[in-house]
């Protein structure tokens, strides 16, 4: 089961952060801090902002290798097609962001109010954009 803290805070972030050298045992989320605790290792304490970045960059760099191909007679449509997979999801830009529909879109949704997957940051991408602010604020403008 997907939870708020699991989504980000992850004994699988911790292993893409500093490599499987060690098994993960638990994560715990402190004040500005995590407790990283490893099987037959000292506990090591990890920041959240590393955690909040890291979470941002793994979709970035994931979305470099989807297909974005924009539906025909529609600005704000487009289908992003994950090649190895074969899986296709559905994403819609709008002026206040986007929408997508896949699972990490909605897990994200659901207990953080706002989102970008991979494939939302694939469709930011091909329409020439950094981030989901960078979006929203010329979409503003």
């Amino acid at each position: 089961m997907v939870t708020s803290l699991s989504l980000v805070y992850s004994a699988a972030a911790v292993r893409r952060m500093i490599g499987d050298r060690f098994p993960v045992v638990r994560v715990e989320k402190w004040w500005k801090v995590c407790l990283v605790v490893f099987r037959g290792c000292r506990p090591r304490f990890m920041s959240r902002q590393a955690f909040l970045k890291h979470f941002v960059e793994w979709r970035k760099a994931q979305a470099r290798a989807l297909q974005v191909t924009r539906r025909l007679g529609s600005s704000h449509c487009f289908s992003v097609r994950n090649q190895s997979k074969g899986s296709v999801y559905e994403v819609q830009t709008f002026i206040g962001g986007l929408s997508c529909s896949c699972e990490d879109f909605q897990n994200q949704i659901q207990f953080f109010g706002r989102a970008c997957c991979k494939h939302g940051y694939a469709v930011l991408g091909h329409l020439g954009f950094e981030t989901l602010s960078d979006y929203i604020e010329q979409r503003q403008e």
